[in-house]
């Protein structure tokens, strides 16, 4: 059900600023306190499908409970129906490995976490107004797609098959610091810190990055590259 319109407008010059759209669920009352300390008119809405009726939002918030990706693969297709147009925050408690990437590509285009939500939030929905993207710094890394080299990839796979360091080297015909070096190298672009971290992402349906890099497994690459 939709829920009547709470906070006061927000003046730009002349103009008002349009109400924000914000969907029950999760860090919801916090959210709609911050935005009327802010003076930031919204309405609340119980489901998406409540939203294909209304005139296009200022913004969307979307309060995710625990995991992003599944958040995004469940509700966004519904919120992206009932408002193509309208630019959408997703307020989470953390950013997990690989969530954010996908995420934007869902078409998220803020990022706020719940402990920086009185200092941020806002920021985020002036910028994405704006036409920009707004995540949090620590997380701007994994914006841009992870371009793993074959050999990455290749020891990736091996590590989930539950391979150590020196049996890799022994499979691979390396030495175990070039595995080490390709780990590191491959655990920052995924903006990981473990191997733990790095299997989690890798096997989840969610992030759709198994299939590339469990293909190579064992496989033979050329001599020389990527070594």
């Amino acid at each position: 059900m939709q829920r009547e319109a709470k906070g006061g407008s927000v003046a730009t010059g002349a103009e008002e600023t349009p109400r924000a759209a914000l969907l029950a669920g999760g860090a919801a009352e916090r959210v709609a306190t911050v935005l009327e300390e802010r003076g930031v008119e919204f309405e609340l809405f119980d489901s998406a499908t409540e939203l294909e009726a209304v005139q296009r939002p200022a913004v969307i918030l979307l309060c995710v409970e625990e995991k992003m990706a599944t958040a995004v693969a469940e509700e966004l297709p519904a919120l992206r129906e009932a408002q193509p147009e309208a630019p959408l925050i997703l307020v989470c408690p953390e950013v997990r490995p690989g969530e954010l990437r996908g995420a934007i590509a869902a078409g998220v285009n803020g990022i706020v976490l719940e402990e920086h939500l009185s200092a941020t939030l806002s920021v985020c929905i002036e910028a994405v107004r704006a036409g920009q993207v707004c995540v949090p710094r620590r997380h701007a890394p994994q914006v841009e797609p992870a371009t793993l080299s074959a050999r990455e990839k290749q020891i990736l796979g091996l590590v989930v098959m539950g391979y150590m360091n020196s049996e890799i080297a022994n499979q691979l015909f390396v030495a175990e610091s070039t595995v080490k070096s390709h780990l590191s190298s491959a655990f920052s672009k995924l903006g990981v810190r473990s191997r733990n971290e790095a299997v989690d992402l890798i096997v989840d349906p969610d992030r759709r990055l198994g299939m590339g890099i469990l293909a190579l497994g064992g496989e033979p690459i050329e001599a020389g590259k990527d070594s």
